[in-house]
């Protein structure tokens, strides 16, 4: 089915620069930098799908009789003996089934090789072979690249692409240099990776137009995967250009519903044949770690692409039913879908910034250490006061750096105004975090990408649900990052002072060494130091607190970081995708790479 679709006006790219990750802790906020993290960020590598390109052994040296898997494998043999012998060669009779070449120099060198393919093998022969230049060295002429071609390249850096999509054009002209001693272009390197890619992971054309089957074989094989395509037309009949794609896995779906109501979402760019920008949306489980919910291949971050990809997460991942903090940075894109999406102005929605981003902005108009680590300070501290502390003191050092914090909303950057919303996540680490660790596939073909997101969650959906298990033989009630939490902090003793005020409404004054008495109200679950309300954690001085009164704190720890709710986040099954290969004979649409077109050709694909 296809639907008229119109092209809005974009927003403004973002010239936030990428940023490391940071949480708070339960931790005095004047030593805490934004290095400490709350959430365990280690997935390990990525899985990536693999492709049936792989070429036979080949001889290790040149010789009469050698036996070469194709006439490519042959020919980069050649170029690598010819390199290393400062020599170069050219080709003086290519046939379909026959090949031969001689010296550059043929009047006086009699170097020259011929191989020959059999009549039902792609294997080539080589039947003739002089080995010896008898012309002079010339080094200078040999360092041309002229015959370290993009494929032999390719055939050069394959072991270590398979291993690192994101192998950077720059290091690979540095390596190529390394072991032949030439120096090649950015181009021909760069081409030289697309081949190695094409050669490990397909083709870039061919995955646009698997895209569809692809997504419709997740589908089947589990039901409830969302999956929006969207299409443009070309002019010709039953072909389409691909515009946008959005998927989110039914299992992800379901795990959500026991996860912190917490959404960190950040784009990073596409560096394959075909640009683009893959976004994410991430969630927090109940051991605080990632969990992915979402994902979009898009043109570019601009008001409509983020439009289209919160409509897609509000209505199909999170539902309307629950409350949800979404956490991002002040991409203009990002804050025109806040301004006009109906979804994203409920008041089931709060809308929270990336403290790394505002200090990061922040310090490209005020560059000072200070100022750098006080914005840092006034956003994370647990209390009110404190909050006002730092602020003042910015104000002592700069006066405009003060004006420009403050202008901006202070829920929506400063922790100790929070109200609880973001259970302490100071910046977008979940989904930076997830994009880092999907760095090696954003080089890959779509249809790579694709499977690799649904590799990863496989893997993750496997590992977890078994680590919960192990847990739950152990006796923990908690997570292990959890378990660790309440154990410290019951183990903890200190020279306490308690004085209750309400034992019917579990209000006390408490006073731990030689710190000043805070109020604590057990009812609310709120505490004068500010830590509880700030992760849905019971402090210190709950701690006390229930030892005083002899009884366990279990009852004041939310139900979201139970071990139940680790275990059920991981319940669904993510089942096999069927072979859709064969059924890319059956569709009637040709899907192609996203050029640029007139925008009234847009249309909507629906799977």
């Amino acid at each position: 089915m296809f639907e008229n679709y119109e092209t809005p006006d974009s927003g403004e790219e973002s010239d936030d620069p990428d940023y490391e990750q940071g949480f708070c802790a339960d931790v005095d906020s004047s030593t805490r930098d934004d290095a400490d993290d709350e959430v365990d960020t280690t997935w390990g590598n990525v899985e990536l799908p693999e492709e049936p390109y792989e070429l036979d052994s080949e001889p290790e040296r040149i010789e009469v009789g050698a036996v070469y898997p194709s006439y490519d494998a042959l020919k980069e043999a050649v170029a690598r003996e010819n390199i290393r012998q400062f020599r170069q060669f050219q080709s003086v009779d290519k046939r379909a089934r026959s090949w031969k070449a001689v010296c550059i120099n043929p009047t006086i060198c009699t170097w020259h090789i011929q191989a020959a393919a059999g009549m039902t093998s792609t294997k080539w022969k080589v039947k003739k072979y002089q080995p010896h230049h008898s012309c002079r060295e010339d080094p200078v002429t040999a360092r041309d690249d002229k015959i370290l071609t993009a494929k032999l390249i390719a055939s050069e850096i394959a072991p270590k692409v398979k291993v690192d999509p994101d192998y950077s054009i720059k290091l690979i002209m540095s390596d190529i240099y390394q072991k032949f001693d030439i120096r090649v272009s950015y181009k021909k390197a760069w081409n030289g990776r697309l081949i190695a890619l094409e050669r490990k992971f397909g083709n870039w054309e061919a995955s646009y137009n698997e895209l569809p089957m692809l997504l419709e074989a997740i589908q089947f094989s589990n039901p409830g995967t969302v999956v929006h395509l969207q299409s443009q037309q070309t002019g010709t009949p039953d072909t389409f250009e691909f515009r946008r794609v959005f998927w989110s896995f039914k299992a992800s779906i379901d795990g959500f519903r026991f996860c912190l109501p917490v959404v960190s979402v950040d784009g990073t760019h596409l560096y394959g044949k075909y640009k683009g920008v893959l976004l994410v949306a991430v969630a927090m489980n109940a051991n605080r770690e990632i969990f992915p919910l979402a994902y979009a291949v898009v043109e570019s971050e601009n008001a409509d692409s983020w439009s289209w990809f919160f409509a897609r997460v509000m209505r199909d991942v999170v539902g309307s039913r629950r409350s949800v903090c979404i956490i991002s940075d002040r991409h203009a894109g990002i804050e025109s879908a806040f301004r006009s999406l109906p979804e994203l102005r409920s008041p089931q929605v709060s809308k929270r910034y990336c403290l790394r981003h505002i200090r990061s902005n922040f310090m490209t108009k005020f560059r000072n250490a200070e100022l750098k680590k006080l914005c840092w300070q006034a956003g994370s501290t647990a209390t009110e006061q404190e909050f006002h502390n730092c602020m003042e003191q910015i104000r002592g050092i700069n006066e405009s750096a003060f004006l420009y914090l403050n202008e901006i909303p202070v829920e929506m950057w400063a922790l100790s105004y929070d109200d609880g919303k973001r259970y302490g996540i100071l910046t977008t680490n979940l989904s930076e975090s997830f994009n880092n660790v999907l760095k090696g596939c954003r080089t890959l073909p779509i249809t790579a990408l694709v499977k690799a997101t649904f590799d990863k969650v496989v893997q993750l959906f496997a590992n977890r649900r078994h680590a919960g298990l192990m847990w739950h033989q152990a006796g923990f009630l908690y997570p292990q990052n959890i378990w660790k939490v309440v154990l410290e902090r019951s183990q903890r003793r200190y020279h306490t002072t308690i004085v209750p005020h309400n034992r019917t409404t579990g209000f006390y004054s408490v006073a731990i060494s030689e710190h000043d008495p805070v109020t604590i109200d057990l009812s609310r679950q709120e505490c004068g130091c500010g830590y509880w309300k700030q992760n849905g954690l019971p402090c210190v001085h709950a701690y006390a607190v229930c030892r005083f009164l002899k009884i366990t704190v279990d009852g004041l720890i939310p139900d979201v970081y139970s071990l139940n709710a680790y275990i059920r986040t991981y319940a669904s099954d993510i089942m096999p995708i069927n072979n859709y290969v064969n059924a890319m004979a059956e569709t009637p649409h040709t899907l192609l790479p996203h050029t640029l077109l007139p925008p009234s050709m847009h249309c909507e694909f629906l799977i």
